[in-house]
């Protein structure tokens, strides 16, 4: 185990965290423009520095072991900061080979990706785009320590390294088929009440801003259905007498399909603020700060 900092080469470490992202020795090399044996050169003496294994060889590649998967973290948040501070602070071109991590829900991935990958076809073609999904519990961690670039999302974390944007504001309407009794002569409180309701599952412990006005305002729902996302709930309300209540913009591109009538809610509710949220390491990146004016302009 190394005791001192002075015997580690900073190099090894940039390979280390290649191999972590990749685990592909080919794939490794070619992200750092290095050929495969230097880059098998530069694995064994950072393992003769560290005194332990790395990775080992299997049929899929390189395979981190437990000690590698611990050491990720810290690397990958030292490596990020150095950059950061002193690192070029060149401008990205965005026709240059790139990847980026987003953490999305359903909704976002239906909503918005197909306008983000429309955008990237004009101007950076050789971007790719990494969805990850929007595990609230891990979020945090993962912005941290690299392995998500950024996030979009209605949730807002007590973390002071945490960077907020707000990209839009969302409504909320209600759904239920066509013909749905609720609905004749407008969707009235009682109505919304004596209905039996489709809902999605709360993240991380807390309810969604739906749930937290449903609670201020006393309105009670009879919920009958609870998912985890809600791309299924207008399928699952076109042949049914539940209702759901879901963002207007999934309302408005799923009623045509699934013979959907929709409604305002029948009480006070707030539009949702989206936001970009990104780690305060990766705010000078030039490429994420591109990515993150991109999102911005196409949702402005």
């Amino acid at each position: 185990m190394v005791t001192n900092l002075r015997q580690i080469d900073l190099n090894l470490l940039l390979v280390f965290d290649a191999l972590m992202q990749e685990q592909n020795l080919t794939r490794a090399a070619q992200r750092l423009h290095l050929s495969q044996s230097t880059v098998s050169n530069a694995l064994s003496r950072l393992r003769q520095q560290l005194g332990e294994e790395l990775f080992q060889r299997t049929a899929r590649g390189m395979t981190p072991t437990a000690r590698a998967q611990v050491l990720y973290v810290p690397v990958r948040q030292a490596l990020r900061l150095l950059q950061s501070g002193l690192g070029p602070q060149e401008r990205f071109d965005p026709q240059s080979e790139h990847s980026f991590s987003l953490s999305l829900n359903d909704y976002a991935q239906a909503a918005l990706l197909p306008l983000l990958l429309e955008r990237l076809a004009k101007l950076a073609p050789r971007v790719e785009i990494h969805v990850q999904p929007d595990d609230a519990d891990t979020l945090i961690q993962r912005l941290e320590s690299g392995t998500l670039d950024m996030a979009i999302d209605y949730l807002h974390f007590d973390a002071p390294d945490l960077n907020y944007s707000p990209l839009q504001e969302e409504q909320l309407v209600v759904i239920g088929r066509v013909g749905h009794p609720a609905f004749a002569g407008g969707l009235s409180r009682d109505d919304y009440q004596s209905a039996r309701h489709v809902s999605v599952l709360p993240r991380a412990g807390r309810g969604s801003p739906l749930e937290i006005v449903l609670g201020s305002a006393r309105v009670r729902r009879q919920t009958a259905l609870h998912l985890p996302n809600y791309l299924p709930i207008p399928a699952i309300i076109g042949r049914t007498d539940l209702l759901g209540t879901v963002p207007k913009r999934l309302a408005e591109a799923f009623a045509p399909v699934y013979a959907l009538q929709m409604a305002p809610l029948p009480f006070d509710m707030p539009p949702v603020q989206i936001s970009l949220i990104w780690h305060r390491q990766q705010e000078l990146d030039p490429a994420q700060r591109w990515l993150r004016q991109q999102l911005s302009d196409l949702l402005s």
